[in-house]
C-alpha cells in the first residue's frame, strides 16, 4: 500500500500499515530524511523495522538537450503547484509575498511570468528537468538522501514522447543498478 503525504502524522499512520510514502509534488532531497523521522514513529509504534517503509518523490519531469528551454518549461508547469506544496515542505522557506505573486499570476494564467519568479534552487526542490544529465545527477542527490523511488511526471519533456525516450533510454539505464527503484509516472 502506498500512502501520499506531506504531514506527519498521516506520514506515522504510513509507518503503521504501508510499504511506501510518496511526496507528490517533490523533488527535494531535504524532505527526504525529515519524512524518514515521521515514518519511524509509526514503524516504531507498530513494531514493524525502521526503514521497512520506502520513500516515494515524484515530480514534473521536463528533460531534453535543450538544458534551459528544458528548464523554463519545468518552471512554467511547477508555478501550477508550488503555491499548494511549497507552505507543506518545511525544509523550504519562501516568503509569502512571492507564493501570493505566483499565484495571481497562475490565476490569470500568465505561466512565463510566474516562471521568471521561480529561482534554480526552488525549481530543483519542486520539478526534475533539464538534461539527461541533469536528471541523472539529481536522481542520484535523492537516493543518496534515502528516497527509495523517484516517479518521473509529466510532461516528461519538450515533447513527451521525446522525453519519454530520453528517460528510457539515457536517465533511467544510467540508475539502473546504482539504486533502488525507478519509475516514469
Amino acid at each position: 500500500m502506498l500512502i501520499g503525504t506531506w504531514g506527519q502524522r498521516l506520514a506515522a499512520l504510513a509507518g503503521e500499515i504501508a510499504d511506501e510514502v510518496k511526496i507528490g509534488g517533490s523533488a527535494n532531497p531535504d524532505i527526504v530524511p525529515v519524512m524518514r523521522r515521521y515514518i519511524a514513529a509509526g514503524e516504531e509504534k507498530a513494531g514493524r523495522s525502521s526503514g521497512r517503509v520506502g520513500i516515494v518523490l515524484g515530480a514534473v519531469s521536463v528533460v531534453d538537450e535543450d538544458r534551459d528551454r528544458a528548464r523554463h518549461a519545468a518552471r512554467r508547469a511547477v508555478a501550477l503547484y508550488l503555491p499548494v506544496v511549497a507552505g507543506l515542505d518545511p525544509t523550504v522557506a519562501i516568503e509569502p509575498p512571492l507564493i501570493e505573486r505566483l499565484q495571481v499570476l497562475a490565476n490569470r494564467g500568465d505561466w512565463d511570468a510566474a516562471a521568471r519568479l521561480i529561482s534554480d534552487d526552488v525549481l530543483d526542490r519542486f520539478a526534475f528537468s533539464g538534461s539527461a544529465h541533469d536528471l541523472i545527477e539529481h536522481a542520484n542527490r535523492l537516493f543518496a538522501a534515502g528516497a527509495n523511488r523517484i516517479e518521473f511526471g509529466t510532461p516528461h519533456g519538450l515533447d513527451p514522447a521525446t522525453g519519454i525516450q530520453v528517460l528510457g533510454q539515457q536517465v533511467i539505464p544510467a540508475l539502473r543498478g546504482t539504486w533502488p527503484v525507478i519509475a516514469a509516472g
